[in-house]
């Protein structure tokens, strides 16, 4: 079996890389084989083509980085059923580690995973097609939330705040500036066949596990191996009053609220009459516009992870 670590050298401004070649100068991981990307999605293509020449190897892809690395290592490994994931969780927000779980940047976790006995759990992911296409292993947003992602993302001050660790300020700035600007808008939601007609939506959350944003709770009862897709919908309600729901996510608090309304479903149907930004696992996963709806699906059992057997799963 084989064992691939992908470093994200930007992940947490800089510091996964550091951390990692901090490790592998101790000796512990000289030996290994390790991928250090240098653009966005480059580890998806790499992945893949790897993949589908060797597919009679099992590969397991360790991710060195936060939720985009996972977010990429995902898109890269489903339905390859001889591809296997697991995280080294070393980003700012690490949502996927919340809920899967990961190793810890040391020696000792290299030493562990490169010497895999080839362990493993089957999860849920999801397929998006719309403006983009691809897959989500966290969960999707389409509104205020993918606005606030989106302008995080692309801010330059982003950078020197993690410098500081401060890093989630940015995202207090955008809460508010898009919280003043955001315009709530109608749109239509298809749940297995069942139609939602909702006025002056703020946010459509489409998640596989609870967490988001940090640590946010927006789906406290997702489940990564229950075949369903969990919606939480915040609509119909005042911009003070959408404030105090949207800290409430912190601890799952805003289920209580008559404006969030919860479904389940497993293909799921999204339009709107304007436009709407769209993130998937935090990333930015194209707009929602007039005439062009985004198609979700999920697909059940459809890629592999490596649990750390300190933390579980």
């Amino acid at each position: 079996m084989k064992v691939i670590f992908i470093v994200n050298p930007h992940a947490k401004n800089g510091y996964a890389y550091k951390r990692f070649l901090a490790v592998k100068n101790k000796g512990e991981a000289n030996s290994i084989e390790y991928w250090v990307t240098s653009a966005p999605f480059e580890a998806v293509e790499k992945i893949r083509h790897y993949c589908e020449n060797h597919v009679h190897e099992k590969t397991l892809f360790a991710g060195i980085g936060g939720d985009g690395t996972m977010h990429e290592l995902v898109n890269a490994t489903a339905r390859f059923p001889h591809a296997y994931v697991t995280s080294i969780a070393a980003g700012s927000g690490n949502d996927f580690a919340r809920h899967f779980s990961s190793f810890p940047l040391l020696p000792e976790s290299f030493h562990e995973l490169s010497n895999w006995d080839g362990t493993n759990e089957k999860h849920d992911a999801a397929r998006f097609k719309g403006q983009k296409t691809g897959w989500f292993v966290n969960n999707l947003g389409i509104g205020f939330d993918a606005a606030v992602a989106n302008s995080s993302n692309r801010s330059r001050f982003k950078k020197w705040l993690n410098r500081i660790k401060l890093g989630k300020l940015i995202y207090v700035y955008y809460l508010i500036y898009h919280l003043i600007s955001y315009k709530p808008q109608s749109m239509k939601v298809q749940i297995d066949g069942k139609t939602l007609n909702l006025k002056k939506v703020w946010f459509i959350t489409i998640a596989n596990q609870p967490y988001y944003g940090g640590g946010m709770m927006i789906a406290p009862y997702a489940r990564s191996d229950d075949g369903m897709l969990d919606l939480t919908i915040v609509h119909h309600l005042s911009r003070l009053k959408f404030l105090t729901v949207f800290f409430s996510v912190f601890f799952g608090g805003h289920l209580r609220f008559k404006e969030v309304t919860t479904e389940q479903g497993k293909q799921i149907k999204v339009e709107t009459e304007e436009q709407a930004l769209i993130h998937a696992d935090g990333e930015f996963g194209g707009s929602l516009i007039r005439n062009h709806p985004i198609y979700v699906e999920v697909e059940p059992k459809s890629w592999s992870f490596v649990p750390s057997k300190k933390q579980g799963s």
